[in-house]
Order: structure tokens, then C-alpha cells, then sequence
């Protein structure tokens, strides 16, 4: 079908190019757009570290109850790193900085309850060197404590 007011076009001749498409004027102060980094529905921007951060974190709480001195300094290793990647990208990085924080005080207090842990140990085994001492080798039997003595 052919439009009567304009004449047909000749099979070797080119088509006349369209009227151009003008897209709507910005509009400010609006939105921006869903799906885009700061639109409404969209997934926010990623932070480089952040998800190394986290399990940093987690490392170094996990290090007050599993694996002590091992796991703080685990954490501490991850958060460091976290928190380099993400200073490299130039946002800042909670998670990675509380598990840098976490980590630091859960090895210095590991760290003090070895000592105090080592310093009762020397104490009781100088206590009953000191009662072999006074009661000499055998198998001896004070107030319900058994000493046996070589």
C-alpha cells in the first residue's frame, strides 16, 4: 500500500532519513533514574574491602572464643588489608576499622591472660616443689591433696 500523497520511491534510490528524535530536556532536581548508583530500587555503589572487612571482623570476635591469638591476628591481617583496599578507593571503611580495633584488643588481652596463665602455673609447681621439699619422695596425703613426691 502506497500513501497518495507522496510518490512512490524508485527500488534504487535510498529512503529520505527520518525527522530526528529529540529526547526530553534534563530535569533538575529530580531523581535519579531506578537502577542507576543513587536511584531509588538500585543496588548501592560497592566500597572495595568492605566484604574483607566484614569477615575480618568476624575473624577477630570469632578469636575470643575459637583459636585464640590465632584468630585475632587472622582478622587483624584480613581487616589491614580491607582497610587499604578501601582508602586506595578513596571511601571510608567501618567494618574493616572495627575489626582492626577488635583484633588489636583481643590479641593484647590473649596476650596478657598467657602471661597471667604461666605466671599461676611457675607459682603452683614451685608450691609443691617447695612441699616435696618439707616432706620428702613417697606419696603423701594432706587434707584430701595426694603429693607424690620423687
Amino acid at each position: 500500500m502506497t500513501d497518495q500523497n507522496q510518490p512512490p520511491v524508485p527500488p534504487h534510490q535510498p529512503t529520505p532519513p527520518s525527522a530526528p528524535q529529540y529526547q526530553s530536556a534534563p530535569q533538575y532536581n529530580a531523581a535519579p533514574p531506578v537502577g542507576q548508583p543513587g536511584g531509588y530500587g538500585g543496588q548501592p555503589a560497592s566500597v572495595p574491602g568492605k566484604g574483607l572487612g566484614i569477615a575480618g571482623l568476624i575473624t577477630a570476635i570469632a578469636g575470643f572464643f575459637i583459636l585464640p591469638l590465632v584468630a585475632p591476628i587472622a582478622g587483624l591481617i584480613m581487616s589491614i588489608i580491607a582497610k587499604n583496599q578501601s582508602k586506595r578507593a578513596g571511601v571510608a571503611n567501618g567494618p574493616a576499622k572495627a575489626g582492626v580495633i577488635v583484633s588489636i584488643i583481643a590479641i593484647v588481652l590473649q596476650v596478657i591472660g598467657l602471661i597471667v596463665l604461666i605466671v599461676v602455673l611457675v607459682a603452683a609447681a614451685g608450691s609443691i616443689a617447695e612441699a616435696c621439699a618439707e616432706l620428702g619422695p613417697g606419696t603423701h596425703y594432706i587434707d584430701g591433696i595426694t603429693y607424690t613426691c620423687s
